[in-house]
């Protein structure tokens, strides 16, 4: 950032010190018509940098509401089969008697798995 406005800096220095000739050396009867041309070229210079700056930035920001939305959509599904999974084989574990204690561990994730999902849902 600091770079950027160093260039910008120098542009405009280098912009003032190649129009300055024009300017004195212009006829006084020119005079109002050349610094009315410098001026709009200066300020159409200033306003592309600025609608640029801005298409960037808008984009930028388009483009991380998409991630943000992917991600959103993927901790959402993975959400909801985990806990699908979860509950199945916690409950065949629990209620089957093969593992109850890690079975109920897993029906209990399954649960907070699938309130996860709902809450993400509603982001």
């Amino acid at each position: 950032m600091k770079g950027a406005v160093r260039i910008l800096e120098i542009f405009l220095v280098m912009l003032i010190v190649l129009t300055t000739p024009v300017i004195t050396h212009a006829q006084s009867s020119n005079i109002n018509a050349a610094t009315s041309n410098i001026t709009s070229t200066i300020n159409n210079f200033m306003n592309s940098i600025t609608n640029g700056t801005e298409d960037v930035i808008n984009t930028a920001l388009a483009n991380l509401v998409s991630f943000t939305n992917f991600l959103k959509n993927a901790v959402y599904n993975a959400s909801q089969v985990l806990a699908l999974l979860f509950g199945i084989i916690g409950g065949f574990l629990w209620l089957s008697g093969i593992s109850p204690y890690r079975g109920r561990r897993l029906v209990i994730s399954a649960i907070l798995l699938a309130l996860l999902a709902l809450v993400i849902a509603h982001l």
